[in-house]
């Protein structure tokens, strides 16, 4: 006590006298996020946690954490006795503010983080400058990771991934003296095919992997270069052992896929840290200061902190996350609406003068992620013509899914894009993906469009920030429309094809309605109503 006392005299402050109340009223203030769980109740399982490709498990995340800004305690505490840069922190610090508010508000606690990464940064400009804020910025970075990825974003970058995996996978095959044939997502072989599912398609493994390069240079500092060519590195590195899982998976056919799958993912994990550190090692061979890896070494002497006014900075601060903290317990939350119940409803039995030839399944192990709250798909016969249609809805109000994907322009999997142009339906008319894709000697002409959704930059965006899970949500809900229909290899029939999709095209704004809320006594169905 006399030595604390004696301190303050000289106008020095104990770190932990000045940074332990900030600390608990920022725990208490962000305590949400210890009990947040994107995927449902109970813990997360293993596999769930290498192959959900648009899910991420925070509190892994957060417990691995620990050991990383423990690991850089010497560090931040020699940062500590830097200077204040208010300038560069008041921005920060009131975007931290608003994305906390905006994140409670909508329920939307991937935002929360976010903001609990931008107000630390943001306490750290205010209290000790630039410093400290680079210290705390990797392992900052590494939480990061605990934020998912948009719905929408994911969904544009699964198929292509798939794409490529099944093109690869191929030409491995083919190295090693086996004839495969990659189309779309699907590998054919002599005697089985292969789908490369999105739990195959790389990305989880990316995420993952790139992660865990930002928390190994966490653990063992480095140099800027090698730390930045490490991180680029990790996602290629995923790709490559991703690769050779599915390789395995496609050489056993009779495994029990379920038992091995997240057996042999644990194991691409560990070869992908393996290979990470010897190019880590690699790394460091570049010319440079060798004492890059240096710094955790113990300190001298204790080093009090300056206080130099900053004991008022620090009670500022203190009351802004009190404020903060009655805001998580007693600010407005918006009110959702009523959600249908989710299930398949059956096509209309007539549109105009097409008649339901058959309804059919949707592919939904190869739509995987792909959103619909209620949706029909059905084959339409008229005079010797097949059309198929597919109708997709969704509200908009689980941003963890999402309707738009690359995947709503082909049937199903196994499908290779020949060709793809833009046209319109009329004037004024909807924007319509035109698609010519290929499936062994089958070919299909496609028109594709969504009705209720802004462009995707700016559904990425609106996703992002939850506006549709706000006073801020859009009316309706978003339409996804395909129409299908076999052509030869002549142009004749492919231009009798478009004129036959653009006209029953024209038909079905009618028979676009959401599902109801009702769960008794629905209204009167009328051909399309997709009511359950």
């Amino acid at each position: 006590m006399a030595e604390e006392v004696s301190a303050r005299s000289r106008g020095t402050l104990s770190p932990a006298a000045l940074f332990g109340p900030l600390l608990l009223l920022g725990a208490l203030a962000y305590r949400h996020l210890l009990f947040w769980d994107p995927s449902g109740p109970g813990l997360p399982s293993t596999g769930w946690f290498f192959f959900r490709v648009s899910e991420t498990a925070p509190q892994i995340l957060f417990a691995l954490a620990v050991p990383l800004f423990y690991r850089r305690r010497k560090r931040i505490a020699r940062a500590l006795r830097g200077e204040g840069a208010p300038g560069g922190a008041l921005p920060l610090l009131a975007l931290g503010v608003a994305l906390f508010l905006w994140g409670h508000y909508t329920g939307a606690l991937d935002l929360v983080l976010a903001s609990f990464l931008v107000f630390s940064l943001g306490s750290a400009l205010l209290l000790s400058g630039r410093r400290l804020a680079r210290e705390l910025a990797l392992p900052l970075l590494f939480v990061a990771f605990a934020i998912p990825v948009p719905a929408v974003l994911t969904n544009q970058l699964l198929l292509p991934l798939q794409v490529i995996a099944a093109q690869h996978t191929g030409w491995l095959l083919s190295v090693i003296g086996i004839t495969a044939v990659p189309e779309g997502n699907v590998l054919y072989l002599a005697d089985h095919s292969f789908q490369i599912i999105e739990s195959c398609s790389g990305l989880r493994s990316i995420f993952v992997l790139t992660t865990l390069a930002v928390g190994w240079l966490c653990f063992f500092p480095t140099r800027r270069l090698p730390a930045v060519l490490l991180i680029a590195s990790a996602p290629a590195i995923a790709y490559l052992v991703n690769t050779l899982r599915i390789l395995s998976l496609v050489l056993s056919p009779s495994s029990d896929l379920a038992g091995i799958h997240s057996l042999q993912g644990v194991g691409v994990f560990l070869l992908g840290l393996l290979i990470l550190y010897g190019v880590d090692r690699l790394l460091q061979r570049i010319p440079g200061k060798s004492e890059a890896r240096e710094g955790d070494e113990p300190e001298t002497a204790a080093s009090p902190y300056p206080a130099r006014g900053r004991q008022g900075v620090a009670i500022a601060l203190a009351l802004l996350l009190a404020a903060m903290l009655g805001a998580s317990a007693w600010g407005p939350r918006w009110d959702a609406p009523e959600r249908p119940r989710r299930s398949a409803v059956d096509p209309p039995e007539k549109i105009d003068g097409w008649k339901l030839a058959s309804a059919l399944k949707p592919d939904r192990l190869f739509l995987g992620s792909v959103a619909s709250l209620g949706r029909w798909y059905g084959e339409y016969e008229r005079e010797g013509e097949t059309v198929s249609i597919f109708v997709g809805y969704d509200d908009r109000l689980d941003r963890s899914r999402s309707l738009l994907s690359p995947k709503n322009a082909v049937p199903g999997a196994g499908w290779d894009v020949e060709e793809r142009t833009a046209t319109e339906l009329g004037r004024g008319g909807p924007r319509v993906d035109s698609v010519l894709a290929r499936s062994g000697a089958q070919r299909m002409l496609t028109f594709h469009w969504y009705e209720g959704t802004d462009p995707l930059a700016l559904e990425i965006l609106r996703t992002w920030l939850a506006t549709d899970q706000s006073f801020l949500r859009r009316p309706g809900g978003a339409w996804v429309v395909r129409l299908s229909t076999d052509v030869s290899q002549t142009r004749d029939e492919k231009e009798r094809a478009e004129a036959r999709l653009r006209s029953l095209a024209e038909l079905l704004p009618a028979y676009l309605d959401p599902p109801s809320t009702r769960e008794t006594a629905p209204k009167p169905h009328r051909p399309g109503h997709l009511d359950h």
